[in-house]
């Protein structure tokens, strides 16, 4: 007989599974977890247990199919994308919204030093390369670009998310992704004045309206006598705001975030923060990292030889020197710029989109689209697994 599973039953236990397991064996070297849940990714990829995909197996009189499994599309694409939004989610749950605004000017200046920095290091890498002007503006835009899903859960790991580091690591990501998105619309042909209007509108709508108006709303949730009513309109709420984040031309996790900020800034917030804790560790949170770790394609990395190498290295410096060195000057402590350096170099989801906008668009094609895109993964998984050693090396020096 056929033995059938809806195959995301399958996929998603096997993620959860490797997840915990490799992440509490790097946590007992003392690492951060995270880079045990990529390593799972690694484990369940194509080119692991991935490679059993859509195979047939005969066990006595059954016809066991292994599930065909893709970690990067369908169904599990959207568990893993609630992942970061999650996170994101609970990082503006915690952050102190006085705090970060204390920190703004800094992490404007760190987020413009963010930009500037890797987008001419970016550009002359290009050029030295031999590729065209147009390619190389490309090169510099996906180094611009930061994610900080994976900081955000080394610096949670590790209990410094709080710190002046962590709150402006946090804000400065917001706005040099902000700043990325514009310039790749301007590079585009788009119109960067509407979009720039659009942002504008969303900021606007979340922290006049919402910080006025969201008590009422929370307040629904507790009119409503059904269990975890008001974690329910919470929830609802983090969707509403990463769909119209979108919609206004941002990214969802910075929705994520600013509606999480908001929140956090009503008492009625402590009593959701727990549940969103466990909803997002126990199941969505992982999934994320897993995926980061499946959805690499080793073949890619035979191809890109010393270019690659020279932009890994390109893209961890540069963001050192813009963000770091501008830290410094701003006032932060040695170690706090350092750590802020550190945790504002890895490169995930806007630096592939960016990388694959400027395909659709036709400004990268042939051997160069290919090569472009094949580094950009590669700078996004050695970012990905070097970032939590370094904020766990720099944290654990400064104690900050």
């Amino acid at each position: 007989m056929i033995f059938t599973v809806p195959e995301i039953f399958i996929l998603i236990a096997i993620a959860i599974i490797l997840a915990r397991i490799f992440g509490y064996l790097i946590d007992r070297i003392k690492q951060p977890a995270v880079i045990g849940e990529i390593l799972a990714g690694f484990a369940v990829g194509s080119y692991g247990i991935g490679a059993l995909s859509a195979r047939s197996f005969a066990i006595f009189d059954w016809n066991i199919v292994f599930p065909q499994i893709d970690y990067a599309h369908g169904d599990f694409e959207i568990f893993a994308q609630l992942g970061i939004l999650f996170l994101m989610f609970i990082s503006g749950l915690e952050t102190s919204l006085p705090k970060l605004k204390s920190m703004g000017k800094n992490s404007t200046y760190i987020a413009i030093g963010g930009v500037v920095v890797p987008l001419l290091f970016g550009l002359l890498t290009g050029l030295l390369f031999g590729y065209s002007w147009s390619e190389s503006v490309i090169i510099g835009l996906i180094l611009s670009a930061t994610s900080v899903g994976i900081t955000v859960k080394t610096m949670m790991e590790l209990h410094v998310i709080h710190t002046n580091s962590g709150v402006t690591i946090i804000g400065a990501a917001v706005i040099d992704d902000i700043i990325g998105i514009i310039l790749l619309a301007f590079l585009l042909g788009g119109s960067p004045l509407l979009l720039i209007v659009k942002i504008t509108l969303f900021f606007v709508f979340s922290f006049y309206l919402a910080l006025k108006y969201i008590d009422k709303v929370l307040e629904l949730g507790e009119r409503i006598r059904l269990p975890k009513a008001l974690l329910s309109i919470s929830l609802a709420m983090l969707l509403i705001y990463t769909f119209f984040a979108v919609e206004c031309g941002i990214t969802d996790i910075i929705g994520a975030f600013v509606i999480g900020l908001i929140i956090g800034e009503n008492v009625k917030s402590k009593k959701i923060v727990e549940d969103v804790k466990v909803i997002g560790y126990g199941l969505f949170i992982p999934l994320f990292f897993v995926g980061v770790g499946a959805s690499v394609h080793l073949p890619a990395f035979v191809i890109i030889g010393p270019f690659a190498l020279v932009i890994i290295l390109v893209s961890i410096i540069s963001k050192l020197i813009g963000c770091g060195v501008i830290a410094r000057l701003t006032g932060m402590s040695g170690r706090e710029s350092l750590l802020v350096g550190v945790g504002m170099a890895p490169r995930m989801e806007m630096a592939i989109i960016t990388a694959g906008i400027a395909i659709k668009y036709g400004v990268l094609f042939g051997d160069a689209a290919d090569q472009i895109m094949a580094t950009t993964i590669a700078v996004c998984v050695v970012t990905a697994l070097i970032t939590p050693l370094l904020i766990k090396a720099v944290s654990h020096e400064s104690k900050i």
